[in-house]
């Protein structure tokens, strides 16, 4: 079938044989009437295959082989039917032909391209992984689709439970019949057996002190049984009881009393005997309790915090007492509190993931973080570059100050003979650098003799922390080797003080008293940490080196606790990093925390820090170093107190009258102002979640009005949504809800008025996914399946039946190829013939030039072949050239015979001429003839060969 991609371009061919007709009728060239034929036939032959190619001619041929996508539903509800869809995949491929081609695609919420299109499969089971809490078949086909080549006759088969819960696949399958594409169905087995399960919880956003308010439970069951409810506040059970399931769906109340001021989470679980799936057994709800605020305190050590509690209680503010495992590793959590305390707690005993809740508090939700010192915190506490510290007003660096003495420190580190306790090793390595200032100097050992990290300066802590990581310790048979290599480093140093550490388990036994008294003549130091040890012996190596060293000796069998001794070694090697000497803290700028507040008495030390840029200091110390330093971070506000709570530094600070205002007026500054009355309200759809803001009427009168939502999801990622007016005083919005879990939600109203004026409301709510839509429906929707396969022109297959996969059932498939270069070769051959016939007189020379040509071709396969022997080769030439000379010479000496008739006149001419010369003298001609008269001579004698 000839096909033309630009039909229309062939009108031009009319007028263009038109025009070379009477072109043609006109031409007064004296041709024969055959020739005059050729070159008419031949002109629009020419114009016709030109105008064929412009037109894009193709021709169409069937394609008999086909291309089938497999597209496989491995979402949640399926989990237990993979196994059935990977084998039933395997064997329909084995029906195919060779020249058939095969495509496998997995679909979740998803879909992935599993084994693209190709003759060659090589496939045994999934290995993508797309999301799977969710099934949209509608972006499996239509990637299945997208990869199928166009010149075949194509084929999808589906296998899946028809559970899907995103996604419009019957439209997607109209889609496909219409493209040509056939799909096809597998119903998975069904596996569907007892269920039962909670649909729903419904709870109050906005609660108040003392309030009653109810709990809504939706819960379903295929069987009638007898099942236990748990009902948990926050993570505390709240009550148990046993629930009378029945067949179908009914709805459970509960009527509780508002819990304390917060943000709380309901979170309901339900235990059936009999039940198939466990993860759709469980759903949760916010309720946030307006009141006075709530606060968190974390005590570093039982009863660090006491006198900052006794200050809160006496000004009515609700704090609760915790540990540092008590900081919930959830940002949900954290929700019911509007501030949290850390005294004196090291950042070893948070943990990086508590640590990054904290800042995510204060950032995100706009909450409010007082850090109260001490000699766990701060600096000695390991705070250094940890999340705690990019949300404190503070750096860990400690200052340079004129009178502070230069340090160098040498650590000599063996290997602890166990992966882990290395790594806390080099960890507790890097947190003595990040005690140590630009002026001070470090080198490490690996316990080898020679130091892996150099002597010098602490100019770049990153690259020496990447050098520690790279180091690999060794386990000496001695400790003289690196002893020695340390005294010789630090000999050469200028530093005041030089000290070095030795981590070790003390089994290198030797003689060490000699080398260690004679670093400490020399004012070298030595401290030991004796770790793994395996008995007395072993300590007392560590301890007597430490003695010898005038050092201190520390016992860390407990390797989690290597960090905290290593930090607390060097704060007393350098005596830098807290600071002992009395002073009377100093105002630097009036800030609301200082409001009435009169004289403020002595402190006897501080943590050392340095200040932020964007930090306001509010008191320092005599040194000029921070003693209380705030600043606003993200949408929440952070204190840094250096001094202490326990009466370390404080003793004259807690005996002061306004201590407790004091206390007071730290925390407030960072409670974030109370939640207005705006009432928010969300529900899940499908992935999204829709949220429903009323806005009270009073205020929302005048002016131009925004709503904002700001949505932190389970993962601690964020968005913002601009939510859009539905009806007076409401406004709705939608976000991406496709993680299972607690989502935090910020929701800010504005309204400008025409004078400038403009008024906020904001407040917290939050939204649950408990858990994925796949569990919430089970068994196989084949009325769905059904459907789906008649929306796509194919049918349901049986699982037995895997050969259909390949059946020969296709509608005919042709395909193009073009033939447009093939056309303009034809034309551009044509070309020179159609200019010889035009040109020559006749075509006799068109058939000589072919003889010609055929004769050439004749003589040059008569050749002999040319001999490989270049001397014969050559010989043989120089034989042909002698040839040629010879003949070319006997041609001239004896030219060709003439014909009967020449030969005959020039016989008559030869005996006229003999005649004339008896006859007549001959007259030489004198030299002094004139030219006319030897002209007339030669006249005359031509004149007697003619009579002759």
């Amino acid at each position: 079938m000839l096909t033309f991609e630009q039909p229309v371009l062939l009108l031009l061919v009319l007028p263009v044989a038109a025009l070379v007709y009477f072109t043609w009728r006109n031409m007064s060239l004296p041709f024969s009437r055959g020739q005059r034929r050729f070159i008419l036939v031949s002109r629009i032959l020419l114009f016709a295959l030109v105008i064929a190619a412009l037109a894009g001619a193709s021709i169409s041929q069937p394609i008999t082989h086909q291309s089938v996508v497999f597209v496989g539903d491995i979402s949640s509800s399926t989990q237990g039917q993979q196994t059935f869809i990977e084998q039933w995949i395997n064997n329909a491929i084995k029906h195919k032909q060779p020249d058939d081609q095969v495509g496998i695609v997995a679909v979740g919420r998803n879909a992935l391209v599993e084994q693209s299109v190709q003759k060659q499969i090589d496939f045994s089971r999934f290995q993508s992984t797309p999301d799977t809490n969710y099934t949209d078949l509608a972006v499996g086909l239509r990637l299945a689709a997208a990869i199928l080549p166009a010149e075949s006759m194509r084929r999808i088969v589906l296998l899946s439970d028809g559970r899907q819960n995103l996604g419009d696949a019957l439209q997607e399958a109209q889609l496909l019949q219409q493209q040509g594409i056939r799909l096809d169905v597998v119903p998975l087995p069904s596996t569907s057996g007892v269920e039962a399960r909670i649909d729903g919880l419904t709870a109050p956003t906005l609660v108040h002190t003392n309030e009653h308010f109810v709990l809504h439970l939706n819960l379903y069951s295929t069987i009638a049984q007898t099942g236990t409810l748990r009902l948990y506040l926050d993570q505390a059970l709240l009550t148990q009881q046993p629930i009378r399931l029945n067949p179908g769906t009914q709805e459970v109340t509960f009527t509780l009393s508002a819990p304390p001021v917060g943000f709380h989470t309901f979170r309901l679980t339900l235990d059936a005997p009999q039940d198939t799936l466990l993860q759709n057994n469980e759903a949760a709800a916010f309720v946030n309790v307006q009141g006075p605020p709530r606060v968190l305190l974390i005590e570093g050590q039982a009863g660090g915090g006491h006198n900052i509690l006794s200050a809160l209680q006496a000004t009515k503010i609700d704090v609760v007492v915790g540990t540092p495992s008590d900081v919930p590793t959830t940002l949900d959590g954290l929700v019911p509190y509007s501030s949290v305390i850390l005294a004196d707690v090291p950042a070893s005993s948070l943990g990086t993931t508590r640590m990054q809740i904290l800042q995510s508090f204060v950032r995100d939700l706009g909450r409010g973080l007082v850090v109260s010192g001490g000699e766990n915190s701060y600096g000695v506490g390991g705070y250094a570059n940890t999340p705690l510290e990019q949300a404190l007003p503070v750096r860990m660096d400690i200052p340079q100050h004129k009178d502070t003495p230069s340090i160098a420190v040498v650590m000599i580190i063996e290997s602890l003979e166990g992966g882990p306790q290395i790594n806390i090793s080099k960890e507790a390595a890097k947190g003595v650098i990040n005690l140590l200032t630009p002026r001070d100097q470090v080198g490490i050992s690996e316990g080898n003799g020679n130091l892996v990290i150099p002597l010098q300066n602490v100019a770049n802590k990153p690259a020496l922390n990447s050098a520690i990581t790279a180091m690999n310790p060794t386990d000496p048979g001695s400790y003289l080797a690196d002893l020695s290599n340390a005294e010789q480093v630090l000999l050469h140093s200028t530093a005041k003080i030089k000290h070095v550490i030795l981590l070790g388990d003390g089994d290198a036994v030797d003689n060490y008293a000699p080398q260690v008294l004679k670093m400490a003549k020399e004012h070298i130091t030595v401290s030991t940490v004796a770790t793994n040890f395996s008995g007395p012996q072993d300590f007392g190596i560590m301890y007597n080196i430490a003695t010898w060293g005038q050092g201190r000796c520390y016992a860390a069998n407990n390797t989690q606790a290597i960090p905290a001794i290593l930090l607390k070694e060097t704060q007393q090697a350098t005596r830098r990093a807290t600071i002992n000497e009395p002073f009377v803290p100093a105002v630097v700028s009036i800030h609301p925390i200082l409001t009435g507040l009169r004289a403020f008495p002595q402190l006897q030390g501080y943590v050392a820090t340095t200040p932020k840029e964007a930090a306001q200091l509010i008191l320092v110390s005599h040194l000029d170093d921070p003693v209380l330093a705030a600043w606003q971070y993200g949408l929440g506000r952070v204190a840094a107190w250096t001094s202490d709570s326990q009466g370390l530094w404080t003793s004259n600070w807690l005996t002061w009258e306004q201590a407790a205002q004091w206390w007071a007026n730290l925390v407030t500054w960072t409670i974030p102002t109370p939640d207005s009355a705006l009432n928010v309200n969300g529900n899940v759809v499908g992935d999204s979640g829709h949220l429903i803001v009323d806005v009270p009427t009073n205020t929302a009168t005048g002016g131009q009005q925004q709503v904002q939502a700001r949505i932190i999801a389970p993962d601690l990622s964020q968005q913002t949504v601009t939510l859009q007016p539905t009806a007076p005083e409401r406004w709705e919005g939608n976000f991406p809800a496709s993680q299972v879990g607690s989502y935090i939600l910020q929701v800010l109203w504005r309204n400008t008025t025409t004078t400038g004026n403009s008024g906020a409301l904001t407040t917290t709510t939050g939204l649950v996914v408990p858990y994925s839509p796949e569990y919430r429906t089970s068994g196989i929707d084949i009325r769905f399946l059904r459907l789906l396969a008649q929306a796509g022109g194919g049918s349901l297959l049986d699982a037995n039946t895997t050969s259909a996969a390949f059946a020969q059932n296709l509608p005919s498939v042709w395909a193009s190829f073009s033939i447009v270069f093939l056309l303009l070769t034809l034309a551009a051959l044509l070309l020179p013939i159609d200019v010889a016939a035009r040109r020559l007189s006749n075509l006799e020379s068109l058939a000589l030039s072919y003889r010609w040509l055929a004769t050439r071709f004749r003589l040059k396969q008569a050749q002999p072949a040319i001999v490989q022997s270049r001397p014969q080769a050559a010989n043989s030439t120089l034989d042909a050239i002698r040839v040629k000379r010879e003949q070319r010479r006997e041609r001239i000496a004896s030219p060709p015979p003439l014909p009967v008739r020449t030969q005959v006149k020039h016989v008559q001419k030869e005996e006229v001429a003999t005649q004339q010369s008896q006859s007549t003298p001959t007259l030489a001609p004198a030299s002094g003839d004139s030219m006319a008269e030897k002209l007339l001579a030669a006249k005359r004698q031509r004149g007697q060969v003619r009579k002759l």
